[in-house]
């Protein structure tokens, strides 16, 4: 979010989180209470889901879903197609998630389990893009995918992420 807020044509950066105490940390880490009142005015941390439709989220050019989507249950996946494609409909949408295919190369992690307790699943490189292209597809959008940092030859990169444009 900082980075955002350094980028003087950007004239609003919001932060949601279904957590209050994630939105506080979010506060404390911004150093909110330091920041010039200029760019604190552009700054909106607020409490919600991404699984509601949330009117306060319509009219932005962009959203961001980092290392989100997999912290929601899978039945609740069209829930958040729904709110964040459908009824908020940005112009571009990032979305990064883990590549589950890459676990095998962090042995401290036991094979079959995910990298953190929260996550309700992670994606195979595959399951990621044909998850992506069905939303594409479903909301009018195009999408491109890429990889997050280095590749593993064999296993691909650690994180995934998809680009949807309108």
């Amino acid at each position: 979010m900082a980075d955002l807020l350094a980028e003087p044509s950007i004239t609003e950066v919001v932060g949601v989180d279904v957590s209050c105490r994630a939105l506080s940390y979010a506060e404390r880490r911004l150093r909110l209470e330091r920041m010039p009142e200029r760019k604190r005015d552009r700054v909106r941390l607020i409490q919600g889901a991404l699984t509601y439709t949330d009117e306060r989220l319509v009219g932005y050019d962009a959203a961001v879903l980092m290392e989100v989507i997999e912290h929601v249950d899978a039945p609740r996946l069209p829930a958040l197609e729904r709110a964040v494609f459908g009824a908020a409909a940005p112009g571009a949408v990032v979305v990064t998630t883990p590549n589950v295919e890459y676990n095998a190369r962090y042995e401290w992690l036991p094979a079959g389990q995910v990298r953190h307790p929260d996550h309700r699943f992670e994606w195979t490189r595959a399951e990621f893009v044909a998850w992506g292209q069905r939303v594409a597809d479903a909301y009018g959008y195009a999408v491109r995918f890429a990889p997050v940092g280095a590749e593993d030859p064999d296993l691909g990169p650690a994180t995934q992420l998809a680009v949807f444009t309108r």
